[in-house]
């Protein structure tokens, strides 16, 4: 049978899950910075269609989707 360290192999998955924590850590601020973004981006796009002027909306409904290629 093998011998098993132990505390090497506990080293070794601790310091495997600290580097994955930091990780997920990035990784949840990448995504916490992408729904902002995506969120302002949102708000910018309402904020613009509020100022289209209402015939050039009216227009866009009408247009089918060949039309708009």
């Amino acid at each position: 049978m093998a011998d098993i360290n132990v505390g090497l192999d506990l080293e070794k998955v601790t310091t495997e899950i600290e580097k994955l924590v930091q990780n997920l850590q990035e990784l949840d601020g990448q995504r916490s910075q992408l729904a902002q973004q995506i969120q302002q981006l949102q708000g910018v796009g309402m904020y613009l269609r509020g100022k289209q002027p209402e015939a050039e909306i009216e227009d866009k409904d009408k247009q089918t989707p060949e039309q708009e290629e």
